[in-house]
């Protein structure tokens, strides 16, 4: 205890307070104890009898109930003399302390979700997804910290500033968008305004391994763990320079941030969620993702970063008051993941193919991605029903189809505005309207929203919104591509070219084999295959993991009915003894069901083709 006393007299002289209307926390992670870092915090003033300490129950971007409080034990409080207080836990993320105008700290310790599930829920299955988690290695040099995780707040005083002191090892480095004091060698201080704010700012601490540079007006940060040294961040930087500055000019040529921090963990072994992926933050993401060098990971990057990145404009720019005053205790859900998380991934398709990064046949294929997967949840459910209520059981396991269906919702709602302006409006558009009218500091009424994007735009877009978004309608994708010049069909019967439709596996050489023939169709039998063959040659071509796709692509398209097909295998007699065999039949195409087939009209209609060029082309 003297320890922390001395400690926070220091910090106290650093920040040169002089009335405790402020939180100075004190976080030590060079002084690590089996995972568990100690948390030290002078409190603000108050003279109630009795305080709370909360910890986050939840937090935006999450939408499940994490209890960050389970984490914390040992929790104890003190008077400005040294003097005990009486402390009781009276929930997983509540104590209730004794005060009378005495309480003036609190210290604890804080261990990490990342490897456990805490003090009070080690048999529960409430696992945390590692980007929205905490992460102690001390032996590892690196401690990811989600601020929410380590720092708490008094019951009604949640909105005073926090001034936050890490101690920390000299060889390590503090990457974070937070504002940053570095006093000595050991010691970093951040400022937030509120708790919010903190709760809004990533750390993560480890041996430096940064690149900063300037996109636009602003200064992009990348900090990264790999721990077998893999990828670097300058690979990262480069992997992602072209897609930030398309979406700079996707959003105007200015970002409305000033700073961007992307702190990416790679990790080299099994975690506890078994997911990939990052949480975004507003001036900031936190990415966990598997270790691998850059010809490897560089796309999956790619793809989770051009979602992360946009979300400075959803919620940072356009939220509701459910966001902008949000609850950690008893939060309400907003009506509008569809414009949070959905609008976000469509628009990270978008974006790159607006400027140029893909093509316009990726750019389709991601379309019919999504509708492929969408249609693995219920489409009766009204979207704003599933958002509000997506924290109870029913609902939850349908919030994964905000990245598919609220993508499709973020389409065609473009596509609406870009039809009913004749091309000269689209969703972008339409978002700066919506960030000019509320901003980072104003939230829009839930239940005010449509009628306010209607009024800006078309009834058409009121019509839309609320047949489709707060009606169980399925979406008319066939009405809103057909008004771009793109045919679709959700059910289409054709014929192809089949390798025979087998069950492939990998050995632990990294060959591959028939592991069944249970869906294989009549080319499969006129060749023979057997289960256990050995593919190792396909008309010549060599046939392994890293050819397969390139070889079975070209044998769809460059072989005709009736062409002769030898497949070379290896395979193993009654014996045991493994011999090269070659199979031959002639090709034949065999009857499939395509969903979601969609392709462009080879001789659009000049107004089809004015909007497609609007929605897919950039203005020079």
């Amino acid at each position: 205890m003297k320890y922390f006393l001395f400690l926070f007299s220091f910090v106290f002289s650093v920040w040169s307070s002089e009335a405790q209307d402020r939180y100075q926390v004190t976080i030590d992670i060079s002084n690590v104890s089996i995972d568990q870092v100690p948390v030290s915090i002078i409190l603000p003033k108050s003279d109630e009898e009795f305080s709370e300490y909360h910890m986050a129950k939840i937090v935006p971007g999450t939408y499940k109930v994490y209890d960050f409080g389970r984490f914390v034990s040992s929790l104890k409080a003190y008077t400005e003399d040294g003097d005990s207080l009486t402390v009781e836990r009276i929930t997983e993320n509540k104590w209730k302390i004794r005060n009378g105008g005495e309480l003036h700290q609190i210290s604890y310790l804080v261990d990490d979700s990342w490897d456990k599930f805490g003090e009070y829920g080690e048999s529960d299955d409430n696992i945390i997804f590692e980007p929205g988690g905490t992460n102690i290695e001390a032996e590892r040099n690196v401690f990811m910290m989600n601020t929410f995780g380590f720092i708490g707040y008094l019951k009604g005083h949640q909105f005073l500033p926090y001034e936050v002191s890490i101690i920390h090892p000299e060889n390590l480095f503090g990457a974070t968008a937070l504002l940053k004091n570095v006093v000595n060698d050991t010691l970093d201080a951040y400022a937030a305004q509120d708790f919010n704010f903190l709760a809004d700012g990533p750390i993560m601490y480890s041996i430096p391994d940064t690149v900063t540079r300037k996109i636009a007006n602003a200064e992009v940060l990348i900090s990264t763990f790999s721990p077998n040294g893999k990828l670097t961040s300058e690979e990262i930087m480069n992997n992602l320079y072209d897609l930030m500055e398309a979406q700079a000019e996707f959003l105007g040529g200015e970002l409305p941030v000033d700073r961007y921090a992307y702190l990416i963990y790679l990790y080299d072994s099994r975690t506890l969620s078994g997911s990939t992926g990052a949480l975004e933050h507003s001036y900031s993401s936190l990415f966990s993702l598997p270790e691998a060098n850059a010809e490897r990971i560089n796309q999956l990057i790619r793809d989770v970063a051009a979602h992360e990145f946009l979300h400075i404009v959803t919620p940072l720019n356009i939220h509701s008051e459910e966001i902008g005053k949000f609850n950690y205790q008893d939060p309400e859900m907003s009506k509008h993941l569809w414009l949070y998380e959905g609008v976000t991934e469509y628009n990270s398709m978008l974006v790159q193919v607006k400027h140029n990064l893909y093509g316009l046949d990726k750019f389709m294929s991601e379309i019919k991605d999504k509708l492929r997967v969408s249609e693995r949840f219920p489409d009766n459910v009204p979207f704003t029903v599933m958002s509000k209520n997506v924290l109870e059981e029913a609902y939850e396991k349908m919030y994964p189809n905000v990245y598919y269906k609220g993508a499709l919702i973020g389409m065609c709602l473009d596509l609406y505005i870009l039809k009913y302006s004749d091309g000269e409006k689209n969703l972008q558009w339409l978002f700066d309207q919506l960030s000019e009218k509320y901003g980072k500091n104003d939230s829009f009424d839930d239940d005010e929203l449509f009628d306010v994007i209607e009024k800006l735009t078309y009834p058409e877009v009121g019509e839309f919104l609320r047949t489709y978004v707060s009606g169980a309608e399925s979406l008319p994708i066939s009405e809103v591509l057909n008004w771009v010049g793109m045919d679709y069909v959700a059910d289409l019967n054709t014929k192809e070219i089949s390798m025979g439709n087998l069950g492939l596996n990998i050995t632990e050489d990294g060959e591959l084999y028939i592991d069944n023939l249970d869906n294989a169709n009549e080319f499969a039998f006129d060749l023979g295959y057997e289960v256990g063959d050995v593919i190792k040659e396909i008309n010549g071509e060599e046939f392994k993991l890293s050819t397969a796709r390139a070889v079975m692509q070209s044998f769809k398209t460059e072989v005709k009915p009736g062409d002769k097909v030898i497949v070379t295998v290896i395979r193993e007699n009654k014996r045991g003894k493994k011999k090269e065999k070659k199979l031959k039949a002639k090709a034949i195409e065999i009857e499939k069901k395509e969903k979601h087939f969609l392709e462009l009209n080879p001789e659009p209609t000049k107004e089809q083709y004015k909007l497609l060029r609007a929605w897919t082309v950039a203005e020079d």
